[in-house]
């Protein structure tokens, strides 16, 4: 007669008794295994008594000698004859023993490997991001992460679609602006400031631009995917917010190549500050309404459960959040916008 172990899910495995008569092999299902029993019997075999495996295992003896008789009972078979001086095995006993003990120890070392594999970050780390947030800052922090944690490799994925975090496989991911309703788990991190902007050469055949309501009528470049029609909000300290309809002359979502459309005079765009700044200093873009703001939107890191949230994930998360507010104390200390964009890029380049 053999013993095997069929795993059932993660509630445990089932033993299996294999009798072979003349040419047939039957498969009789004998119980759900608990494998703290069939560990408690392995050991006391090992120990050679009730009382050894106790004081090897921190356990009262008879609770160990429970164990083992709750484990024959699930099975139906005798393991162990007992006498007032020592226990040995019976037939039985023995090819169970025989047959499940490297199994058990199989199962064991998988799970110290696992445990310990926690105490460092390894691994691949699947991230999505935004077109607008990973072609910006975000390859430097990538950059920094992998060289403090050698042993993580970065997979970055950028795309404006939806993503479904958990049918892709990802990790985690960015997203901006208002989360749709999810069971994922959501981080706010930072806020987009983003400008609209255009080059000189284009604002000069314009005339007077008095009102962000005026962009209704400009050719726009936008940074995304798909031909719609664009919303931009627009705050203002003294007067009522204004939200004004655009329709894109050219969409593209690679924000290099829309910064050099509009930089080329292709029309106005809004832009993330971080990825205008170096253009507004040098003059080959100027920023629109000074006086009106857009609307910030949220910037926040998801990701598709807290339990058992792996190393590389978690200190991820936490070197994200902390070189964001790095970077943010350090622009705040500056008081003239001027100062801030000099600051960031250079920031930025010392990452």
């Amino acid at each position: 007669m053999l013993f095997y172990l069929l795993r059932l899910g993660s509630n445990g495995y089932i033993v299996l008794f294999l009798e072979q008569y003349s040419k047939t092999i039957i498969f009789k299902v004998v119980s759900m295994l608990d494998l703290n029993q069939l560990s408690v019997f392995i050991r006391v075999v090992d120990e050679g008594s009730f009382t050894a495996a106790g004081k090897a295992l921190n356990v009262p003896k008879s609770r160990i000698s429970r164990m083992v008789a709750d484990l024959e009972a699930s099975l139906g078979a005798r393991l162990l004859q007992r006498s007032t001086r020592q226990i040995s095995l019976t037939q039985v006993g023995a090819d169970y023993y025989n047959n499940c003990k490297h199994l058990v120890n199989e199962i064991m070392d998988v799970h110290t490997e696992i445990s310990d594999r926690q105490d460092h970050p390894h691994g691949v780390l699947r991230i999505s991001v935004p077109m607008v947030v990973g072609s910006g800052i975000f390859g430097r922090f990538a950059t920094r992460f992998q060289k403090i944690y050698p042993e993580v490799r970065i997979e970055i994925s950028h795309t404006d679609r939806q993503v479904n975090l958990i049918e892709e496989k990802f990790d985690l991911g960015l997203m901006m602006g208002k989360l749709p309703e999810s069971s994922l788990v959501a981080r706010t991190i930072a806020e987009t400031e983003s400008i609209i902007c255009a080059s000189p050469e284009y604002i000069a055949k314009l005339g007077d631009l008095n009102s962000p309501q005026d962009l209704a009528r400009l050719d726009v470049v936008k940074i995304g995917e798909g031909m719609l029609d664009e919303a931009y909000e627009f705050l203002h300290p003294d007067e009522d917010n204004i939200r004004v309809k655009v329709k894109p002359s050219i969409v593209t979502n690679h924000i290099a190549a829309a910064l050099n459309c509009i930089v080329q005079g292709a029309g106005v765009g809004v832009v993330p500050m971080f990825m205008a700044g170096e253009h507004i200093l040098s003059g080959r873009i100027i920023s629109l309404f000074p006086d009106w703001q857009l609307k910030p939107e949220p910037i926040s890191v998801v990701y598709p459960s807290r339990q058992y949230l792996s190393l590389k994930v978690r200190k991820f998360i936490d070197f994200l959040v902390k070189e964001v507010e790095d970077l943010k104390a350090a622009i705040d200390e500056l008081p003239t916008p001027e100062e801030q964009l000099v600051a960031y890029k250079k920031l930025i380049e010392d990452k």
